[in-house]
């Protein structure tokens, strides 16, 4: 399976928190599964991090990175065409790294592996 990684579903993966879907831990822990993260969810990382925003786990950014790929994760870089996804989406949302995962995951055509009822709410396939 191949899934683009919300930022929540890989933080609450990497701090072991119980409200990670077992449906979502089974496919974050199967190497044989595309796990995808994009560099946005990195930023969006990096910002909550340096603001001591909890539930941080103790990580950084270095730390996800290492992670990440050591367990074989695949990052993906920001897009234009990802980018024209994100200029056309509805404003049912207003997180802006989650319009962008919106966008990469319409773009490339895969899942977005996420909890967020917000994004449900666009044309975009989710696991949970």
């Amino acid at each position: 399976m191949k899934v683009l990684v919300d930022t929540h579903a890989l933080l609450w993966w990497m701090g072991g928190d119980r409200r990670l879907s077992n449906q979502a831990r089974v496919i974050l822990e199967n190497s044989a599964n595309e796990r995808i993260v994009s560099v946005a969810s990195l930023w969006e990382l990096a910002i909550k991090i340096s603001m001591a925003r909890p539930p941080a786990y103790g990580l950084t950014v270095g730390l996800v990175e290492e992670q990440l790929r050591a367990q074989d994760f695949i990052q993906l870089p920001l897009r234009i065409d990802a980018l024209v996804r994100v200029e056309k989406l509805p404003w049912l949302h207003r997180d802006p790294f989650d319009r962008m995962l919106i966008g990469q995951a319409l773009s490339e055509n895969i899942p977005l592996l996420t909890s967020d009822t917000q994004i449900q709410r666009y044309p975009v396939q989710t696991v949970w």
